[in-house]
């Protein structure tokens, strides 16, 4: 079963967001990978590195200031 991240507009699986911090140039692989290892694949791993990188503690919040 995959883990849904919840969100105001959609739900996005990990994966989704794991490749969209990729895509967009956030996040090297290297580094989920190396985020990942120590804080765990979840939900508040990948919005850490995304806030740490952007500011912004959504996906969401992200695109609406884009």
């Amino acid at each position: 079963m995959i883990n849904l991240i919840r969100n105001e507009e959609a739900d996005m699986s990990l994966e989704q967001m794991w490749d969209y911090l990729i895509e967009c140039g956030i996040a090297t692989r290297d580094e989920l990978v190396l985020v990942t290892n120590i804080n765990g694949y979840n939900e508040e791993a990948l919005e850490s590195v995304l806030y740490a990188r952007t500011g912004y503690r959504s996906i969401e919040q992200l695109e609406e200031c884009e």
